[in-house]
């Protein structure tokens, strides 16, 4: 996660921000998508860009940076499947809404909330998870999970299978002086890694999920470089976010409920 997830990074953050990159997995292990079956792949024309996460049967999770300034007809979204580029079921994005208070200049609030065009049956590989409340807190030194198909090194490595890595939350005031003066870290974002470096997200893993005790804490958003000593991960902050997330969830559903089929079951 000391990368910026962002492979929509374009010119604008290639000036802005040239030490940003996106973030993968460093330093982790193999894992099956039973295990996390919330975790999904997020497709542009074709091709992994992004992580995401099931957060109900028409409604997946990822990072602003991952769809800003596209259109939803050039994405899919790839679940069940422990590769992010084959297996599982695939179902057409029908609309997305990335948070107005994101830009590449300041990563702040970078969530994308993705309505599918068709819901999802769940299944043992296939399920949602539960989101943190507002307001919710982990505290510094409590271990999350991480997960998603980015490098496996700053630079390269690309797994064929899904990764993940256990970090410790990291306080703000230490990712803040990590950072400085550079980037701040605002309310809306939370920080995970070790001091020693060598455990994190990287390019590839935006979008996906941080989790902590069965439930989605985090967006993997950035970071600088990957997996390098004395800088955490960072994350948007799913409960300072959900807020507009549930306003969000309300508004896509409402847009689109005459195209929803009636014999699918809403959660």
């Amino acid at each position: 996660m000391y990368s910026l997830l962002v492979v929509l990074v374009l010119v604008d953050l290639a000036v802005s921000h040239p030490l940003l990159e996106d973030a993968r997995i460093v330093g982790g292990e193999d894992v099956d998508i039973r295990a996390v079956p919330y975790q999904a792949s997020l497709l542009r024309r074709g091709s992994y860009t992004c992580g995401c996460t099931i957060i109900s049967n028409d409604l997946v999770l990822t990072a602003a940076h991952c769809v800003v300034g596209s259109k939803p007809q050039e994405y899919t979204v790839r679940v069940g499947s422990s590769f992010s580029s084959r297996g599982g079921q695939i179902y057409p994005v029908g609309d997305f809404v990335w948070h107005p208070a994101f830009t590449f200049r300041n990563m702040e609030s970078d969530v994308a909330l993705i309505w599918l065009a068709r819901p999802m049956r769940f299944s043992e590989k296939i399920k949602p998870i539960e989101m943190f409340g507002i307001g919710e807190e982990i505290k510094e030194g409590e271990i999350t999970v991480v997960t998603g198909w980015g490098s496996l090194l700053e630079g390269g490595g690309v797994p064929t299978q899904l990764q993940m890595v256990k970090v410790p939350i990291v306080s703000p005031e230490v990712c803040n002086d990590a950072y400085a003066p550079l980037y701040t870290i605002s309310p809306t974002m939370i920080c995970a890694g070790v001091p020693e470096g060598g455990l994190d997200a990287c390019q590839g893993d935006s979008g996906g999920p941080l989790t902590f005790n069965g439930k989605l804490a985090g967006v993997v958003s950035w970071g600088l470089g990957c997996a390098r000593p004395n800088y955490p991960g960072v994350y948007a902050k799913v409960s300072a976010l959900r807020k507009w997330i549930d306003e969000q969830t309300v508004t896509l559903r409402m847009k689109h409920i005459l195209r929803t089929p009636s014999d699918e079951p809403r959660l």
